[in-house]
């Protein structure tokens, strides 16, 4: 595994990749497939810590892939203007944690940034749990950012 990368909020750019990180609702994993091609999904996440956190249904793509290999990449959308790009490369595991363990923890934040999409879903925090049940973290070394 790759040294983690720092996220400084010091630094300009990387202080805007960090407030986008913690407030933009969908961002797009990016694994590495069985036929060596990538594979990318929109995901809900939190940024938690230096690492991204989102969650799973165990038997999806993605959480195949990264059993597999651990290379991943994570992507905000470029903005409105498209002049905000945040790419984040790193690895990836799969959390000995469960969602329900996870959100035990992480709940206030989550509801905070997810309340409005299960209400439009008509879905509850607990269908996340339930059906989510797979707690993937990515942790960046290496940012593309401006």
């Amino acid at each position: 595994m790759a040294e983690t990368f720092p996220l400084d909020p010091a630094n300009d750019v990387h202080a805007r990749a960090l407030a986008r990180l913690r407030e933009e609702r969908i961002g797009w994993l990016g694994t590495i497939g069985r036929d060596g091609y990538p594979h990318a999904v929109p995901v809900w996440f939190l940024w938690h810590g230096d690492e991204v956190l989102t969650f799973s249904q165990p038997t999806a793509a993605k959480v195949r892939n990264l059993r597999r290999d651990p290379r991943a990449m994570f992507h905000l959308e470029a903005g409105a203007d498209g002049e905000q790009l945040q790419v984040l490369q790193g690895d990836a595991r799969i959390s000995e944690r469960s969602t329900g363990e996870w959100m035990a923890e992480v709940e206030d934040a989550y509801r905070a940034k997810y309340t409005a999409g299960l209400r439009h879903l008509g879905w509850n925090l607990q269908r996340i749990v339930d059906d989510y049940s797979t707690a993937i973290l990515l942790r960046p070394h290496r940012m593309i950012a401006w």
